[in-house]
């Protein structure tokens, strides 16, 4: 029975150590999705700008065409 039991422990422990090295992996795995977040934001934030002042100078240069 005790080396059932101590059997049961080293068990455990091992299943344990795997849990353990499972939530590290998710932790990094939680970190370098961030990251990726803030590098994509970034990237896209000029794009945004760049759509804003096309539609901007789209729409004045068909206010100005419709005036003339």
């Amino acid at each position: 029975m005790s080396s059932h039991v101590n059997s049961l422990k080293k068990q455990i422990e091992q299943l344990q150590d795997e849990v353990e090295r499972y939530a590290n992996a998710v932790d990094r795995l939680a970190a370098e999705l961030v990251e990726k977040e803030a590098q994509l934001s970034a990237a896209m934030a000029p794009v945004e700008n760049d759509t804003a002042e096309m539609t901007s100078f789209r729409e004045a240069e068909h206010e100005a065409g419709n005036t003339a």
